[in-house]
């Protein structure tokens, strides 16, 4: 889940978390007490002032980012800076992200009104996940010092893998969390190390740290499209996974102008990408990395690629149903 996948894609010295159903017990009112907890999560990450470090971990990769947030007058502001490998920072404010890469002297700058947070949760999207996860609330902890109480989600079927979330136990916030595998392995994972909830920030935690003059600018064109309005027809569409953004992007004038559409059950999400180019006698082909599905195939004149933190399966099932509209 994009360079903007620093809020995503930068997400989590994490414990490996114990086998996921071993925590699981029987309990069905317990499902609701964990989508309580899961909806307070889902407002903390938005609404909360806080700044810290985390770690975020995905097969042998492991990357340390500092992150502040705030909500002021409705306007939600984010700056996250990586602190290990190259320099990079991402900084967000409302629908506009702008991901700065000085060692490239590039700024890469995209608008979406739809544009996900960190951390990524969908408010919308979580009263049907009973329906697909058993969901369990598991006690309480500590997470970089604070009582923390947890969230556990068991996968249904084979579409999606399961999830451990940590949140501070006073404001919601989310502290810690794991991806976790069919065999109760853990695929990727994230924990804050220090953390503060509240403010006031810092002076200038908000502010990008790199010099963005004399920089070269790629502007990433986002428009926001009805998804009545596409020409292409999803048949295989997965059990609780419903579109939640459909656009057309453009990452450069000279590169060709793709279809992107996102689905989520309110947790894991996929992209569907579609453009024109390819080669009439390209391969299917299904890789992974770490946590992340990759599905592509040559519909024609068109290249599609399915993508995300989902199981093989679900990519390649949805992928295979996607073909143009009829006139």
């Amino acid at each position: 889940m994009a360079v903007v996948r620093t809020s995503r894609r930068v997400l989590f010295a994490v414990l490996l978390a114990p086998t996921l159903t071993a925590f699981l017990v029987p309990a069905p009112a317990l499902a609701e007490d964990g989508l309580a907890l899961l909806q307070r999560v889902a407002q903390g990450s938005r609404q909360l002032t806080y700044s810290g470090t985390f770690v975020y971990r995905s097969g042998g990769k492991v990357d340390t980012s500092r992150i502040a947030h705030s909500l002021s007058d409705g306007l939600e502001v984010e700056r996250i800076e990586a602190l290990d490998g190259s320099p990079r920072e991402v900084l967000r404010a409302g629908g506009e992200v702008k991901c700065f890469f000085p060692d490239e002297k590039l700024v890469i700058i995209e608008n979406r009104s739809s544009q996900r947070g960190f951390p990524a949760l969908l408010p919308a999207g979580l009263g049907s996940l009973p329906e697909h996860y058993a969901i369990r609330s598991r006690g309480q902890g500590r997470v970089a010092g604070l009582k923390s109480r947890a969230v556990l989600l068991e996968p249904r079927d084979d579409l999606r893998y399961g999830h451990e979330f940590w949140m501070d136990a006073d404001s919601g916030l989310l502290l810690k969390a794991n991806l976790v595998g069919a065999h109760g392995e853990t695929l990727e994972s994230f924990v804050f190390t220090q953390v503060k909830i509240g403010g006031p920030l810092e002076h200038g935690a908000l502010k990008p740290r790199f010099d963005s003059a004399r920089v070269r600018v790629q502007q990433v064109r986002a428009t926001e499209m009805k998804p009545d309005d596409i020409s292409w027809s999803f048949r295989a569409l997965l059990p609780g996974f419903r579109k939640v953004a459909t656009m057309k992007r453009q990452t450069a004038p000279e590169n060709p102008e793709s279809l992107h559409v996102v689905f989520s059950d309110g947790l894991a999400s996929i992209s569907v990408f579609i453009e024109p180019g390819g080669s009439t006698g390209a391969t299917e082909t299904l890789s992974t990395a770490g946590p992340v599905s990759v599905y592509r195939r040559q519909l024609g004149e068109h290249r599609l690629v399915v993508m995300g933190e989902v199981p093989a399966l679900a990519v390649r099932r949805l992928g295979d149903g996607i073909e143009r509209k009829r006139k």
